[in-house]
């Protein structure tokens, strides 16, 4: 009879690196997709009111 899958650290140290490394290759693709969009659809600044941190 077969052992069943015990996942180590190892594995979910991998795991976890794949998903970080694609989430943030998905972030960076749809970012520059939408700053290829025409003018009326692209992404808005946020208002200076709302985030004086920023300014």
């Amino acid at each position: 009879m077969p052992q069943p899958f015990v996942p180590t650290i190892k594995w979910h140290l991998k795991i976890l690196a794949v998903l970080l490394v694609l989430c943030t290759a998905a972030f960076f693709v749809f970012s520059y997709a939408l700053s290829r969009l025409p003018a009326p659809y692209q992404p808005k600044a946020p208002a200076p009111e709302t985030t004086p941190w920023l300014h």
